[in-house]
């Protein structure tokens, strides 16, 4: 009768480190791609069946998982035969001096022409970032950058004059239960398993702004503010506000925030969106 073979933990190792290679090479390239946090967390943004946090953890935990096998391959499977090589190399000298050589200069290559942004590591970068603002025009931003991360508190400071028991009334009676009052849109959102855009629309619905736009009060945390969600807030056209940004000498987009307009101005958000509420339209 055969033998019946034990656990083999070479053969373990060596397959955990391809599993591993591939699902984090992977993910990384799933991130290269993937929208921004404010628009993968706001909206219900999914590829290959994933959001973006569960890629983001996925990346993570294997890398991890790699550099453990990493050691446990070097030092626990192969420590007898790594012994040996250090030992025979510190005797006789390095025999590879060319090729250590060129793969120091190589790798030293990557990483300054990766921070220095050199062709083509810039252009590879460039890139990444080009398709990952393209998905905003197929998903909604929020108003201001990760509002997912406001509780009720800080987002009734979008409604002037409504009070949280309101806005809890309001989700309750659209079946969106809230256990604690405390909670991020964020969570609250994964409780009811719905998107936080879904539970910021059933409150802009039932509280519109129109307290904010008569007053022309600038809204808590203006400066993250995009200029598209800014004209979205006061009611205006984005082509309007882009055109008084460059009469003033700014070039902007849409996706351009408030508080990179005010710095080019040399002023604050709240001054800018003062200029944009007092031009009607």
């Amino acid at each position: 009768m055969e033998k019946k073979k034990g656990f083999n933990l070479r053969s373990f190792t060596s397959f955990s480190l391809v599993i591993s290679t591939i699902i984090m090479s992977w993910s990384g390239f799933i991130l290269y791609v993937a929208p921004p946090g404010r628009i993968a967390n706001w909206g219900d943004w999914k590829l290959m069946l994933f959001t973006k946090a569960e890629w983001q953890a996925l990346h993570t935990i294997f890398s991890y998982m790699f550099f453990i096998l990493f050691i446990i391959h070097l030092f626990f499977v192969n420590w007898k035969t790594f012994l040996n090589y250090i030992k025979s190399k510190l005797r006789s000298g390095l025999n590879r001096k060319w090729e250590l050589s060129a793969a120091t200069l190589v790798s030293a290559l990557f990483f300054i022409g990766t921070l220095e942004s050199w062709t083509p590591f810039g252009p590879v970068m460039t890139f990444g970032e080009n398709v990952k603002q393209s998905w905003d025009k197929k998903y909604v931003s929020p108003p201001v950058a990760h509002m997912e991360e406001y509780n009720l508190m800080k987002l009734s400071e979008q409604f002037p004059g409504v009070q949280v028991e309101e806005m809890l009334k309001t989700l309750n009676d659209s079946n969106i239960i809230v256990t604690n009052k405390e909670n991020t849109l964020k969570a609250i959102a994964s409780d009811n398993d719905v998107t936080p855009s879904r539970i910021y629309q059933i409150l802009t619905s039932r509280y519109q702004k129109q307290q904010v736009r008569n007053t022309g009060e600038a809204p808590s945390g203006v400066g993250r503010m995009t200029i598209k969600a800014v004209a979205e807030y006061t009611g205006k056209d984005p082509d309007e506000l882009l055109k008084i940004l460059r009469e003033n000498g700014v070039d902007a987009t849409g996706e351009t925030t408030m508080k990179t307009v005010a710095d080019q101005l040399g002023i604050s958000p709240h001054d800018v969106y003062s200029t944009f509420s007092g031009n009607k339209k």
